[in-house]
């Protein structure tokens, strides 16, 4: 008598584990899909804000040297015109130099 009584059970059994069995293979898979949306979520919005990111660094970037240039143009601009005016006043001494010695010489004697 146990054993008839004993195989239905076993059936029985067997069937809740494999039902519980079918529960949880879904639920893994529901994880796992889950998982895969959270991740390409992740990668697209990384995606955006990288290109954000560096079509806003170009524009610095281009600024930047936009008003590096601007600067340089001055500080060229400037040196030139100091530049010419001590060249002007280097000329300028060497001629009254040049006037000192020769009325030196015209007063010496020799």
């Amino acid at each position: 008598m146990k054993a008839t009584y004993l195989l239905p059970m076993l059936c029985a059994v067997s069937t809740l584990a494999l039902a519980g069995g079918d529960k949880m293979a879904d639920t893994r898979e529901t994880i796992k899909q889950d998982a895969k949306e959270v991740g390409h979520t992740i990668a697209r919005d990384s995606k955006q804000v990288g290109q954000a990111v560096a079509r806003d660094s170009k524009a610095v970037g281009h600024a930047v040297a936009r008003d590096s240039k601007a600067v340089g143009h001055a500080v060229a601009e400037k040196s030139k015109q100091v530049g010419h005016t001590v060249a002007q006043s280097s000329r300028e001494a060497a001629k009254k130099v040049k006037a000192t010695v020769t009325s030196h010489k015209t007063d010496d004697p020799k």
